[in-house]
């Protein structure tokens, strides 16, 4: 069986993630969903987290943000856009422009995990 990429999403809207949890469900990508209010100090010091790639919402707190990408450091990161919050764009993170469209973002998390050919 093929091994499927781990794509963690962090998210303050449920929804969004739900639905791209279904549209990807029979791609190479698992999706797996974290609400932003659970991710404390106990969740991020967690040895069992492991993933290929985050998404994050823009609209999480950017001291959460940083944690995060201070404890999966090396690993991908693609920013989800918001439309009302200010943009301080990190040089290390891909984004996604607005409005969300799913076709970017797999066109996004293609690029970052070419599929072997062969």
């Amino acid at each position: 069986m093929e091994m499927k990429i781990k794509v963690h999403i962090f998210c303050t809207k449920p929804d969004i993630c739900s639905l791209i949890k279904k549209v990807f469900s029979s791609t190479q990508y698992e999706i797996i969903c974290t609400p932003a209010a659970n991710v404390t100090e106990k969740y991020l010091a967690g040895e069992h987290i492991i993933m290929d790639c985050i998404i994050l919402d823009i609209d999480i707190d950017a001291e959460i943000k940083n944690k995060i990408k201070r404890k999966f450091k090396g690993v991908p990161v693609i920013c989800l856009p918001s439309l009302d919050s200010e943009v301080i764009k990190d040089t290390d993170v891909k984004y996604i422009s607005e409005p969300l469209k799913l076709s970017e973002l797999r066109k996004t998390l293609d690029e970052l995990f070419p599929v072997n050919q062969g």
